[in-house]
């Protein structure tokens, strides 16, 4: 059965409730995955990289401020923190790294990312985020999931080792705060032949 918005916004606030009183386990929480589909631009063969991300503790304050919303309108009050525009409105890019990073935490912030891979920050593509996705490419899509997707074109994020997935605020300072910071188990590379959509996905994970 399809879950609704409020059914959905219940259940983070459910569990943000079992959090205030430390009656949480490790089955409950907002997991995700981020799915990287590389198409080569000689033979049409699309590579697929899968890996489970870690949210920060500046993204669970995201999502806890988004859940607990006052109004619908614009601009919707409280506006959260980071991520949003001054109306609301999610606002963030996606940065790519060359693997010189510290390793995902839930503590880390831009300081922690090294390389960036020229070209990578990017803002999501129209429409996004957005749940249920219906991109047949991403296979970490759900009724209860949101995701955030960034398609790279030939030109952009061109690296022999991208690395690290990160979501950041547009217009980052040298310790911004993170959504979420992901490490692939192995770096691939895209040339400039290439294509590369990256899809995170974060599941709202409450009983």
């Amino acid at each position: 059965m399809t879950k609704s918005k409020s059914d959905i916004r219940e259940r983070i606030l459910r569990l943000l409730r079992r959090i205030k009183r430390n009656d949480v386990d490790d089955e409950i929480g907002v997991k995700g995955t981020v799915v990287a589909v590389l198409t080569r631009g000689d033979t049409g063969e699309k590579e697929t990289h899968v890996i489970n991300n870690i949210v920060t503790n500046d993204g669970d304050l995201y999502y806890a401020e988004r859940a607990a919303l006052l109004t619908t309108g614009t601009p919707i009050s409280p506006v959260p923190t980071d991520f949003t525009d001054a109306n609301g409105v999610p606002d963030m890019i996606m940065e790519l790294y060359d693997g010189a990073s510290d390793a995902p935490a839930k503590g880390n912030d831009r300081s922690n990312l090294t390389g960036l891979v020229t070209d990578s920050d990017q803002a999501m593509d129209a429409g996004y985020p957005k749940v249920n996705d219906a991109d047949a490419d991403n296979t970490g899509a759900g009724v209860d999931i949101v995701t955030y997707l960034v398609s790279y074109a030939k030109a952009d994020a061109i690296s022999a080792t991208i690395a690290d997935v990160i979501l950041t605020n547009p217009s980052p300072g040298a310790s911004e705060n993170l959504i979420m910071h992901a490490e692939f188990s192995a770096a691939f590379a895209k040339t400039a032949n290439d294509t590369l959509k990256v899809f995170v996905n974060h599941q709202m994970n409450g009983v």
